[in-house]
């Protein structure tokens, strides 16, 4: 039987769909023996590294608001939910952030709040302890370089990998500058290979960019914000081919629409099952 080798997309609320192919491996008696994530895949990762079931994690999601993770001082936490959802980015400025609030911060949220809920949910434990090997990227702002975590403190590492710029204040770490893993690799399938994996199967959680037309793109803004997603996009990609297999899991929703949490689970559950006869096929194979 082969090693498999589990890779966690990022992709913000949709990264809930993580728990619903995790439960279906479990059902079907299969454990991997590394993982990597980055982002919301981190955070997922880390958590069922750590020792969490799918059903624990599932329960999670139930009793999860996302409005208790926020630090009340800053923007992010003023803005109405429809607001949080709607925005893509740098568009928060067209409903009434401040460039001034911005300027003397790093981000719309410090992340304060954030760590402490990551130390809850993962512990104050250290990769070497986990029960599954795990590591996770994150993307250094001084090299421009993704950056693999896999030493010290866990939750502190997920800080860092999910710091969606803008959004979360970076994490300052042996002279680096972090933020979100996704920005440089957001299914890095060479971190599950480098600890040992013979599969690595990525779980994308994170449907194709949309067609847009002439009328979207009213001023420059709006063609930069395009110009980051379509950078992001071809990089992720690429990624993805460098996959042995590729779980389609694709939850449509924007990054922070954290509404339906127990239907992305729900999407990430169905789309396993499609492909769980497949990847045990590959594992069995010569």
């Amino acid at each position: 039987m082969k090693k498999l080798g589990l890779v966690l997309s990022g992709g913000g609320a949709r990264g809930f769909a993580h728990i619903g192919a995790i439960k279906v491996l479990e059902e079907h008696g299969i454990k991997p023996c590394c993982i990597g994530g980055a982002s919301m895949g981190a955070i997922i990762g880390a958590t069922y590294a750590s020792g969490a079931s799918a059903s624990d994690m599932e329960n999670f999601v139930k009793n999860f608001v996302f409005d208790r993770v926020l630090d009340e001082k800053y923007p992010l936490y003023k803005m109405s939910k429809l607001e949080r959802t709607n925005i893509k980015f740098l568009k928060y400025f067209s409903v009434g952030v401040s460039i001034n609030g911005l300027i003397r911060r790093k981000a719309l949220d410090s992340g304060r709040k954030v760590q402490y809920a990551l130390k809850q949910l993962i512990g104050d434990v250290c990769f070497e302890k986990l029960k599954i090997p795990f590591a996770c990227t994150a993307t250094d702002m001084l090299s421009g370089k993704a950056v693999v975590l896999n030493k010290g403190k866990v939750y502190m590492a997920v800080r860092a990998s999910m710091s969606i710029p803008l959004v979360f204040e970076p994490v300052e770490s042996d002279g680096m500058l972090l933020v979100d893993g996704g920005v440089a690799s957001n299914a890095p399938s060479f971190i599950v290979r480098d600890m040992g994996a013979d599969v690595a199967v990525v779980v994308d959680v994170n449907p194709p960019v949309e067609r847009k037309e002439k009328k979207d793109f009213k001023n420059p803004l709006e063609i930069v914000l395009r110009s980051y997603q379509i950078t992001l996009e071809y990089l992720y990609r690429r990624e993805l081919k460098e996959a042995d297999y590729v779980v389609d899991a694709h939850v449509n929703v924007d990054t922070l629409d954290f509404s339906k949490n127990e239907e992305y689970v729900k999407i990430g559950e169905n789309a396993m099952r499609k492909h769980i006869k497949n990847i045990e096929k590959l594992l069995r194979s010569e």
